[in-house]
């Protein structure tokens, strides 16, 4: 209180010193206008963009598209020595399943308790529920073929492979002798493996997935020469995965063999069946 009087008076005295001042600035300031600030109008939010949908999933048991009997060329002089030389093979009407066996499919087998799991290794599926509906893979040739069998199918042939992929013009490619589509999987070794139903139709027959994504057992045995007995511990696997780089890799007619109880990131599978075959 003390130091707001003292003020006071030290203001009186400078006004009274002035003669003038003090009461201009004060009519001034009562002459001016009051300034209010106005808010601005407020906006509204902006709503977020809405959510990508999500790709529906995959079917739990594979479609499958029937195969009609023919004679085709299997194997080819362009090719590998065990691909050598090619020869007329006659193969009887089958249904092969549209795209490979999904994560998604094979986790119902196991919960069935008809099934094994896979292994857990970096590129395998197993565990990554991104993956659902990705190829199964990193299994070896008895999960494979438990699998068909507990959905009322079985694993192709390597004959059956090859004519579902290369049908009968004689084609190199399973989409034929021309470019290549888009979006097939492969030159992927630091991203794995692709959504099945996101690859493109890539088969004589409509199949997908047959070149690239995962190598897929057959149920046959290996030997480099086809007209020898089969091995029954090496067995057949055909397709190339999301490993090659080169898209020779990729032709219909390339082999490949591993001991049947080997589980790989690049190796899964897909089923094929008899036409009248009891379906689950």
């Amino acid at each position: 209180m003390i130091e707001q009087r003292t003020l006071g008076v030290v203001v009186v005295a400078v006004c009274i010193g002035a003669g003038v001042g003090c009461d201009d600035n004060q009519s001034q300031s009562a002459a001016a206008p009051a300034v209010s600030e106005q808010a601005p109008p407020s906006a509204e939010p902006e709503k977020p963009p809405p959510p990508e949908p999500k790709p529906e999933p995959t079917p739990l048991v594979n479609a499958m598209i029937r195969i009609p009997g023919g004679t085709f060329t299997m194997g080819s002089n362009e090719g590998g020595p065990d691909e050598k030389p090619p020869k007329q093979m006659t193969v009887a009407s089958f249904e092969m399943d549209v795209h490979e066996v999904t994560l998604r499919s094979y986790m119902v087998c196991i919960n069935e308790q008809k099934c094994t799991y896979s292994d857990y290794d970096s590129f395998c599926n197993w565990g990554k529920d991104h993956r659902l509906d990705d190829p199964i893979n990193c299994v070896e040739w008895d999960q494979a073929k438990s699998y068909c069998e507990f959905v009322g199918k079985r694993l192709p042939t390597e004959a059956e492979w090859e004519y579902a992929a290369r049908g009968t013009d004689g084609r190199a490619n399973g989409w034929g002798n021309g470019e290549a589509p888009e979006g097939l999987c492969f030159n992927r070794p630091r991203r794995g493996t692709c959504r099945v139903d996101s690859v493109p139709v890539d088969s004589a027959f409509g199949l997908r997935g047959m070149a690239g994504n995962v190598w897929e057992w057959t149920s046959d045995g290996y030997n480099p020469d086809y007209s020898k007995p089969r091995s029954k511990e090496q067995k057949v696997y055909r397709g190339a995965s999301f490993l090659e780089t080169n898209k020779a890799d990729l032709r219909a007619s390339v082999r490949n063999t591993r001991l049947a109880n080997v589980r790989m990131d690049y190796l899964g599978f897909r089923c094929a069946r008899n036409p009248g075959a009891k379906k689950k």
